[in-house]
C-alpha cells in the first residue's frame, strides 16, 4: 500500500482489520493460488508482492517458489508487515520477508522475476502509472499477476433488504472515498496501458445458498472495518449498522427467504512484460 492507498484506504490499521485481511486471504485463497499458477510462478523465482497486507498472497507465492526462490512483500503499514513477518517466522518460511515502505519512494536495488498483488490497485490514485513503474523492477521475461474485484455485482437472490443495505453501505463508502468498485474487469486495459502483453484472465464468483455462514461473515467483517469511514463520510451511523448483531441478522434473513448470496466478482490477470 503506497501513500495514495494511505489516503484512500478506508479501513483503519487495527488488529481487527488485520484479522479481516487474514480471513479474506483464506476466503479468496483458491482463486489467488490459481492466478499465481496461471502466471507461471514457480520454483526458484524472485517475487515482489505489492501491498502485501497480512501476508497471505506472499505466503502462497513463497510456497510455489520454494526455498530456492524468494518473496518480498511490501506494505505501507508497519503493523501489517510486522504481523506478516511473525506469521512467516512461525511457519518457518525463511525465504519470505516483509518491508514497510511507500511504493512511490521505496528504493529496490534488487531485480525480480515476478510482480504480484491482490486487492491493491483499486486503492491507488494512478494504478496504471504505479504498475508501469514497478514492472521496471522485473528481469527480462518477468511475469505480472494481479487479483482485483468487482463489488458492484454483489447481491442476494431473491433480494434480502438487510443484505442489500449492507452491501450498498460498503459500495457507497468506497465511492465517497474515491475507490474503484470495478477495477477487476478493467485489468486487461490497465495491463495494456502499462506496457504488458495481453493478459490471461481468470474470473470467479462465490455463490452461497442459505445457510451461508462464510459469506455473511465476509459481508459483516467488511462493514465492520469500514464503519469508522462510513460514519465519517455520512454513509451510515453505528446505530443504523448494528455491527454486533449484523452477521446473525444477515444469516437469519437469508435463511428465512432461502436466498443465495452472490459475492463480488474476483478477476485475476497474468501477463509478461511486452517485448520491445
Amino acid at each position: 500500500m503506497d501513500e495514495t492507498r494511505g489516503r484512500n484506504y478506508p479501513m483503519e490499521y487495527t488488529e481487527g482489520e488485520l484479522r479481516r485481511l487474514r480471513f479474506q486471504g483464506r476466503y479468496w485463497g483458491e482463486i489467488s493460488l490459481e492466478v499465481l499458477r496461471q502466471a507461471g510462478i514457480g520454483t526458484g523465482m524472485r517475487v515482489l508482492d505489492l501491498g502485501c497486507g497480512a501476508g497471505d498472497f506472499s505466503l502462497q507465492a513463497a510456497e510455489l517458489v520454494g526455498p530456492s526462490g524468494s518473496v518480498l512483500g511490501i506494505d505501507r503499514s508497519p503493523q501489517a508487515v510486522q504481523g506478516a513477518g511473525r506469521r512467516a517466522a512461525a511457519l518457518k518460511v525463511n525465504h519470505l520477508r516483509f518491508q514497510a515502505a511507500h511504493l512511490e519512494t521505496i528504493d529496490l536495488p534488487l531485480t525480480f522475476d515476478a510482480l504480484i498483488g491482490r486487492f491493491i490497485l483499486m486503492f491507488l490514485a494512478d494504478p496504471t502509472g504505479t504498475l508501469a513503474r514497478m514492472i521496471g523492477r522485473l528481469a527480462p521475461g518477468g511475469v505480472v499477476a494481479f487479483v482485483e474485484t468487482d463489488l458492484a455485482v454483489a447481491r442476494s437472490i431473491p433480494a434480502v433488504p438487510r443484505v442489500e443495505t449492507a452491501l450498498e453501505w460498503a459500495r457507497e463508502t468506497f465511492r465517497r472515498a474515491g475507490i474503484s468498485l470495478d477495477l477487476g474487469p478493467q485489468l486487461w486495459r490497465l495491463f495494456r496501458d502499462a506496457g504488458l502483453e495481453e493478459p490471461r484472465l481468470v474470473v470467479r464468483q462465490k455463490l452461497h445458498p442459505a445457510p451461508c455462514r462464510e459469506g455473511v461473515r465476509w459481508v459483516s467483517e467488511l462493514v465492520r472495518s469500514l464503519l469508522p469511514e462510513m460514519e465519517r463520510l455520512g454513509v451510515a451511523s453505528a446505530d443504523e449498522v448494528g455491527i454486533e448483531t449484523l452477521e446473525e441478522e444477515l444469516h437469519r434473513e437469508l435463511l428465512s427467504r432461502e436466498a443465495t448470496l452472490c459475492t463480488p466478482l474476483v478477476v485475476g490477470a497474468c501477463s509478461r512484460v511486452r517485448e520491445s
